[in-house]
């Protein structure tokens, strides 16, 4: 991975030549700083006017792809002319066009069973919270208390060492997700909107393990970066953290309207 910052002439290059930009960002802790709970977590008014004028800007589509329910990550951002993607891109929604797995509507009374019991293994006084999202669910535990830290980190390893079966595990930040195997990822739903688009130049920004999705999708053709540096990743360049992603978002801005696009 190389620093975004040292490299942005080559970047800016690409950006401004393109006839077209698709633009895929992630939300929690790339958009918005990451917090305690799901719902603590806020878009500023500057990040919302970034997004707003790169969604204006000529030959830009801006896609917000999030582990949120899409109703959740739309209220959150609020913006029209935008494409949202909810549950990891299992259920999308843009300007003329509205998209969900098949496979993971079938399963949604398999999720809604889990979850129920996640909830009763890990009731709220443990710190510990447990989301149905209808075709996915998370159990959180960023605030796990220290008296159920040994328990939960047991009974967690069971439940995501169990193979086979409709359901499987992820992990992420904090976060143990359970969704339907086999279903649409980040990196089917930035192919899926690009498609639709003519397949622009694809630029994606992400923080966590599924974000590998999106990155290893525009390999070799794109421009990929991790917020935060991470051994391992697929992505192309790097930000030091989330406080710089609206600098970059201003920085695509100024590049595409260099480029006169």
């Amino acid at each position: 991975m190389k620093s975004f910052w040292k490299n942005t002439r080559v970047v800016s290059a690409r950006l401004a030549a393109a006839p077209g930009l698709l633009l895929t960002l992630d939300f929690d802790g790339t958009l918005a700083a990451l917090a305690e709970t799901p719902g603590q977590a806020r878009l500023t008014p500057e990040f919302r006017t970034a997004l707003k004028e790169l969604a204006a800007a000529p030959g830009v589509a801006v896609f917000i792809l999030s582990g949120r329910t899409l109703d959740g990550v739309r209220r959150l951002v609020g913006l029209r002319g935008v494409y949202y993607g909810g549950n990891h891109g299992i259920e999308i929604k843009g300007p003329g066009f509205a998209w969900r797995d098949a496979g993971a509507v079938k399963a949604r009374e398999l999720v809604a069973a889990a979850a129920a019991g996640l909830r009763e293994r890990f009731p709220p006084g443990t710190g510990v919270l447990v989301e149905n999202k209808a075709f996915s669910a998370s159990v959180h535990y960023r605030g796990l208390k220290a008296a159920y830290r040994r328990g939960f980190f047991g009974r967690m390893k069971a439940l995501t060492s169990a193979r086979g079966g409709t359901l499987r595990w992820r992990s992420g930040h904090k976060v143990f997700e359970l969704l339907p195997r086999g279903a649409a990822h980040k990196g089917n739903a930035v192919d899926r909107v690009a498609a639709r688009l003519g397949r622009p130049l694809g630029m994606a920004v992400g923080d966590d393990l599924t974000d590998e999705d999106m990155f290893s999708s525009l390999a070799g053709s794109g421009i990929t970066v991790r917020v935060g540096r991470k051994a391992g990743s697929r992505a192309g360049y790097f930000l030091a953290g989330q406080s710089e992603v609206l600098r970059l978002l201003r920085f695509i801005l100024k590049a595409r309207r260099q480029g006169g696009q």
